[in-house]
């Protein structure tokens, strides 16, 4: 999923290192969805007049807008253009979605689709429920933690243990709500029992209110997305075991579409 440049490399251009800076600014957990330039500036790391500089070239060209009323900078169409064209040539989603349609319409509830960067669940698709709720922040784009969804528990399952334990040693176990797993041996427990049965639990450890059940997806090389089942928390746990055999199922198909199988605790 990931195809960065190292650090440092002799090709990088500075300039559009510092322009790509800003659209990681708007992406972050929470960001808000304007900001002013010196929001701007302090997220970047960079002096409020490079900044601007930066700013100017990307209004541009459309992908930054500045709201005349207050003067706040926000994301400008031209990156919904260029999302658009992702979304259109990323396989997996092309891949996955019939089967994630179906497991829509067969349970009711909002069905997502992502994987993971670094620490991060990013989330590839998302087909809204047909019970209208008011829960889950989640957008397509979006990212949210590992260590307290179920689609980012389900990514980290299969990692081997020397690279999970180096993972979790950089990541911060933030507390999201009361329920929320902040201590790397019980989440290393329950990444182990993620694992042998085949699908993970979030049991409002993100949202308060929100329940999600998912399931890692495989290609021939490993894990490389999952899948999940999402909705009021007394909704999906009391339908857990139906929904956790439709979500294998789904998971299993897409698999095989991938070139991969499935690998859980009921063979």
């Amino acid at each position: 999923m990931k195809n960065r440049l190292p650090p440092g490399d002799k090709y990088n251009l500075r300039t559009i290192e510092r322009a790509l800076s800003v659209f990681k600014v708007f992406l972050a957990q929470n960001a808000p969805s304007e900001m002013t330039l010196n929001q701007l500036s302090q997220g970047v790391g960079l002096s409020p007049s490079t900044t601007f500089r930066l700013l100017h070239s990307l209004r541009a060209s459309g992908f930054i807008e500045q709201n005349q009323e207050n003067g706040r900078y926000r994301l400008g169409v031209a990156c919904l253009a260029l999302g658009d064209a992702f979304l259109k040539s990323n396989d997996l989603r092309q891949r996955a979605y019939a089967a994630l349609m179906d497991l829509r319409d067969q349970c009711g509830e909002t069905v997502h689709l992502a994987f993971r960067e670094g620490g991060e669940v990013v989330y590839l698709d998302k087909l809204a429920g047909l019970h209208p709720i008011g829960l889950m922040s989640s957008r397509v784009g979006g990212r949210a933690p590992t260590h307290c969804t179920a689609l980012g528990k389900a990514l980290l399952s299969h990692l081997p243990e020397q690279e999970l334990r180096a993972l979790l040693a950089k990541m911060p176990l933030t507390r999201y709500t009361n329920k929320t797993i902040t201590q790397v041996d019980q989440l290393l427990e329950e990444l182990r029992q993620v694992r042998i049965q085949g699908f993970a639990i979030d049991n409002e450890e993100h949202e308060a209110g929100a329940g999600c059940i998912a399931c890692p997806i495989f290609d021939h090389r490993g894990v490389v997305a999952a899948i999940s089942v999402s909705g009021p928390v007394d909704r999906i746990l009391k339908g857990r075991e139906n929904l956790v055999r439709l979500i294998k199922e789904t998971a299993r198909e897409v698999s095989a579409q991938m070139g991969g199988r499935l690998l859980h605790g009921d063979g």
